[in-house]
């Protein structure tokens, strides 16, 4: 039996707007193993991560061996409301939540947890653009950091069909101006979105019927104007969309020689935004001596919520295994 909670924290410097954290685990934990602290991408939030269906949650499929598993909605995601910023007309206000900003969230939410807990470490978990906050926060404070899993990485690397789609045509070093602080996300975006993703214009290879209208809603719910917007829609900052312009001009925003810790990459074989070639790159540039990177098939960016996702999950269950020599736990 699962127990679940929505926790809040202090926000950076005792902002006035609380994080939302989202909790879960079993009744009785195993002592080896250090909390999990889960990093959500730039459009959707930890909801992502947690859906409402048996067999589709990654914190449940972690937590059911014995962990306590955490999932951080960043400022102006899901449960982590935007204040003044996301209320107000998004052209008002430049990218809100950019990876400054992430990492400052995630230091209160690591501090939070190692209190709770009573450890010294936890291990961390990045999904596309938070496997840039997880990286560079685990550089920052390498201390606190158990082990790292950098899934679907994102490191440095041009990719011409993002940029297409983000970049300002004028100055493709730059966010396009159209994006202020924040977008909203319909239903149709998500599908196409993902559709963008797989190959064979086959949708139905990877995706269960009726995931992405579950995604929809369960993140549309969260946000108390989605139903004033046609067609409804919910809010999403645009500050990690300005640091993925950066990255996929090939110009990384974190220092892989810092990452000392045990470090996995994972992605999907289909995956086009976490490309091979920039994961083997950023690989050959962690310091950590006991580092591996492993490619499932078939998958694409959103294998975390694909058919295959079981083989995901059974990836992070064994790399997230008992601490060894326990010196993670002693807090």
């Amino acid at each position: 039996m699962l127990e679940t909670r929505l926790l809040r924290i202090p926000a950076p410097g005792n902002g006035p707007i609380p994080l939302g954290i989202l909790e879960r685990r079993a009744r009785t934990t195993d002592a080896r193993l250090p909390p999990v602290l889960l990093l959500h991408g730039a459009t959707f939030g930890a909801a992502m991560l947690d859906l409402p269906r048996e067999g589709y949650s990654l914190m449940a499929g972690l937590a059911r061996a014995g962990r306590a598993v955490y999932a951080l909605d960043i400022r102006g995601y899901g449960n982590s409301p935007g204040g003044a910023i996301m209320e107000e007309p998004a052209a008002q206000n430049p990218p809100f939540a950019a990876s400054d900003e992430a990492v400052a969230d995630i230091a209160v939410a690591v501090d939070f947890i190692l209190g709770r807990e009573a450890v010294a470490a936890l291990d961390l978990v990045g999904f596309s653009w938070g496997t840039i906050t997880a990286a560079r926060y685990a550089g920052e404070h390498p201390e606190k950091i158990a082990r790292l899993v950098l899934y679907a990485p994102l490191y440095g690397e041009k990719n011409l069909a993002w940029l297409d789609r983000i970049a300002d045509p004028r100055d493709r070093s730059r966010l396009a101006l159209t994006f202020g602080a924040y977008r909203p996300v319909a239903l149709a975006d998500v599908i196409g979105r993902w559709d963008s993703e797989l190959p064979n214009n086959n949708p139905a290879l990877y995706r269960e019927d009726g995931i992405a209208e579950l995604v929809f809603e369960t993140l549309a719910a969260l946000d108390p104007l989605s139903e004033t917007r046609a067609p409804r829609a919910f809010r999403c900052p645009n500050g990690a969309l300005a640091d993925m312009i950066t990255v996929f001009n090939g110009q990384p925003v974190y220092n892989p020689a810092k990452l000392t810790m045990q470090v996995l990459l994972l992605r999907g074989a289909e995956d086009v935004t976490s490309t091979d070639s920039d994961a083997l790159r950023l690989l050959s540039q962690i310091a950590a001596p006991d580092k591996d990177y492993r490619v499932i098939a078939p998958g694409s960016h959103f294998l975390c919520i694909e058919k295959n996702r079981s083989r995901l999950y059974a990836e992070f269950d064994c790399f997230l295994g008992p601490w060894a020599d326990g010196s993670a736990l002693a807090g």
